[in-house]
């Protein structure tokens, strides 16, 4: 008995722990809006013609929520296809190889562009998927958590393996808009948000 109640005691502590670091990573990632933007830790997501906001704020916004979902994963039971490679203002999206691991041969996208680089075919091409894998995972994270807890949808649906969110494109340029752009990285922050809320009580 005094064996079991030493166990129930160790399970308890390592589920608090669990539950801090995820209260922790709530509390470290501050997800809000500043009018038609939406950010992390103050960073803004978008651009507008308005109101141009430069590529580093940017990187580093995307930066700071792969770190977050990347947080996400190794603290709850959720898996995810793709690998999160949170570097700043450098991150990046990685294909794993058939391991789950990524080594030198993984195909690795840029989640991370430049005026510069966005104008670029190879820079551009990289960048737009890195958007679309991003949005992917959240998307598959969404998927998960539902199938945990019917009643959970992502308050903004991801479609076409993450090309849209609420039917908007979340690549950067041509078509779309720098409005619809801002509008749909919005939109991918709201999801997090929401993400982020499930995984505090769900932590391993």
């Amino acid at each position: 008995q005094r064996a079991s109640v030493k166990s129930l005691a160790e399970h308890c502590t390592t589920q608090l722990e669990a539950t801090s670091q995820m209260n922790a990573a709530n509390d470290c990632f501050y997800i809000w809006h500043a009018g038609p933007f939406g950010t992390i830790n103050g960073f803004r997501l978008g651009r507008l013609p308005v109101e141009t906001v430069e590529w580093h704020e940017i990187n580093a916004a995307l930066g700071q929520v792969a770190l977050l979902l990347e947080t996400i994963e190794n603290e709850t039971p959720l898996q995810l296809s793709l690998t999160l490679l949170p570097l700043g203002s450098y991150s990046q999206v990685a294909i794993p190889n058939s391991q789950g691991k990524v080594d030198e041969k993984s195909k690795r996208f840029n989640l991370y562009a430049s005026d510069g680089g966005v104008l670029s075919f190879g820079q551009k091409g990289s960048f737009h998927k890195a958007l679309e894998y991003l949005l992917q995972i959240i998307g598959e994270a969404g998927n998960y958590i539902s199938e945990q807890d019917p009643a959970f949808r992502l308050p903004y649906a991801v479609s076409e393996g993450g090309r849209y969110i609420n039917n908007i494109p979340i690549t950067y340029g041509g078509s779309n808009s720098d409005e619809l752009w801002t509008r749909a990285l919005k939109f991918m922050l709201t999801d997090v948000k929401w993400i982020v809320a499930w995984a505090a009580k769900h932590s391993c």
